[in-house]
């Protein structure tokens, strides 16, 4: 089995790679249709500047991060007619929204580790270069899809697959923390009952 075989079985648990909505790149059909693509090339992305820049989720940016989630409910049941462009923009939306989500508790406790020499941006020019990079993506993931070849074709297999470790990585890290902090609640009531 090579490579992409591998890939196209593991991902056909996920998305359901209608050939009509997948790029065939260079002779290669990618193992994702072009909205799964955007997504986890967003989620890449996204996970990416979570982990360099840091970026500081206050209320709108919730709020607007929400929206990309939403988005996909008229998007994914077809609601509304699109292209390629379309599937794969909302794709790359989505993607960022559930890394956003994803990163929150993580994000918290990370919160006290030296920042890095990017991250040492004051949190206006983190806003404007992760909503920079939202852009960049949202363009280039559909751009690459319609530019085809083979340079496209890897491109895109390497920040899918990338983007699907990174939420595979983030929820198990989730359940993780939600564990300790339930074995820890746990505790903390067992000996607070001992102490009475």
């Amino acid at each position: 089995m090579t490579g992409l075989e591998l890939l196209n079985s593991c991902f056909s648990w996920v998305c359901g790679q209608n050939p009509d909505h997948t790029w065939s790149l260079g002779g290669i059909l990618l193992p994702l249709c072009q909205r799964c693509t955007g997504m986890y090339a967003g989620a890449a992305v996204a996970a990416l500047l979570h982990i360099s820049i840091r970026p500081r989720p206050s209320s709108p940016w919730l709020e607007l991060h929400g929206a990309f989630l939403l988005i996909m409910v008229p998007f994914g049941f077809h609601w509304v007619p699109q292209g390629s462009v379309l599937r794969a923009v909302t794709g790359v939306l989505f993607g960022f929204g559930v890394v956003a989500f994803l990163w929150l508790v993580p994000g918290r406790l990370l919160a006290g580790y030296p920042p890095s020499r990017k991250s040492r941006l004051n949190p206006k020019n983190r806003q404007f270069l992760y909503a920079l990079a939202l852009l960049f993506a949202s363009g280039a993931v559909p751009w690459m899809g319609s530019l085809g070849g083979r340079v496209a074709a890897v491109v895109l297999v390497a920040l899918t697959t990338t983007g699907a470790a990174a939420l595979l990585a983030l929820v198990l890290l989730n359940v993780g923390l939600g564990v300790i902090g339930f074995i820890r609640a746990g505790i903390g009531a067992a000996r607070a009952r001992k102490a009475l």
